[in-house]
């Protein structure tokens, strides 16, 4: 699935070059589909709960029968309680693999936690630390957590506030939430315009060192 149209993705490539035009640093812009499997923690909940049919079935035996119970009578009683564990874990194993469940089950910090590692590998990947002034920036998107991240390189972070690009970050995100993902790339290249021509000006430009088509991943 795409995540911006044809005609969408044509006006951030010329947005991108308008805002580099005048600027020494590089713009990347990277959307991720999302930052992780998260496979491990929903077969873990299913594993949790399979585990814990025993405990609460002898604890609803004991309650129900006011403690009475010959010796054998709960393990008699209780043959079942295997082929059910098995039951219930492959079942919830499928359903909590459900995409959408799945992200549901996950902390938010945890989900926060794979995004913002997830920016930092792209920033490396797409060689922003190897720009020539070290003035790379880049927007990052990953959609299922609704993260959004500008990471600029050493030469920029020494001279403008990270400060200055919340309410930018801030706006974006809530764009990918109401789906405006075109719209919420189209503000946040503009602050960035706004930002670099003031602290990294260039006049007469200078050749592109990274691309400006928008990366999906």
């Amino acid at each position: 699935m795409a995540f911006l149209s044809e005609s969408e993705k044509a006006a951030l490539i010329a947005r991108i070059n308008h805002a580099e035009s005048k600027t020494r640093a590089e713009i990347v812009t990277v959307i991720a589909r999302r930052s992780d499997s998260y496979r491990y923690i929903p077969m873990l909940w299913a594993a949790l709960i399979a585990l814990s049919i025993p405990g609460l079935y002898f604890f609803w035996l004991a309650f129900s029968s006011s403690g009475w119970l010959t010796p054998a009578e709960p393990f008699a009683s209780a043959s079942w309680l295997y082929p059910v564990q098995v039951l219930v874990f492959l079942g919830l194993g499928m359903i909590f693999q459900i995409p959408q469940a799945r992200l549901w089950m996950i902390p938010r910090s945890v989900r926060r936690q794979r995004a913002a590692r997830h920016a930092r590998e792209q920033f490396f990947l797409q060689n922003l630390h190897q720009t020539s002034g070290r003035t790379g920036v880049l927007v990052f998107v990953s959609v299922a957590e609704h993260y959004v991240e500008i990471i600029v390189d050493s030469a920029i972070a020494e001279v403008v506030d990270n400060s200055l690009w919340d309410q930018t970050v801030q706006e974006f995100i809530d764009h990918v939430r109401k789906g405006e993902i075109a719209l919420g790339f189209e503000n946040t290249i503009e602050h960035c315009r706004q930002v670099l021509w003031e602290h990294f000006p260039a006049p007469d430009g200078r050749p592109d060192e990274l691309p400006n088509h928008l990366i999906e991943i």
